[in-house]
């Protein structure tokens, strides 16, 4: 009812955290390398910094161990399934956090959306 429609219009006014901020771009990358297209409109520049930060944040993520990588998928809808019954989907993608956030922090293809 309306308590839940004044909930979901203030989740739409809360700032991402730069990790998730970060991993949207990632997601939007994931998306668009499905896809194979471009639509050649946007600023050169920005498209140059896109790929890269969706690149670096890939292989950020191809670097973790399998359960978080697949828990990092899931979370996005990228993965439909979770297939570790015995590991909690949360708990897997806190510890994932953990572990990406400084690698995104020091990465220079990632680093300016932390300051």
């Amino acid at each position: 009812g309306d308590a839940m429609q004044t909930a979901r219009n203030q989740e739409s006014f809360v700032k991402l955290s730069p990790f998730d901020e970060v991993m949207n771009i990632w997601v939007r990358w994931v998306n668009l390398k499905d896809f194979q297209h471009s639509d050649g409109d946007g600023n050169l520049q920005d498209t140059k910094d896109f790929m890269r930060a969706g690149e670096a944040v890939e292989a950020m993520i191809n670097d973790l161990p399998r359960h978080q990588w697949w828990a990092i998928r899931k979370s996005k809808g990228i993965s439909t399934v979770w297939i570790f019954p015995h590991l909690s989907l949360l708990d897997t993608l806190e510890q994932a956090e953990k572990i990406l956030t400084p690698k995104m922090q020091n990465h220079i293809a990632t680093r300016r959306y932390f300051y």
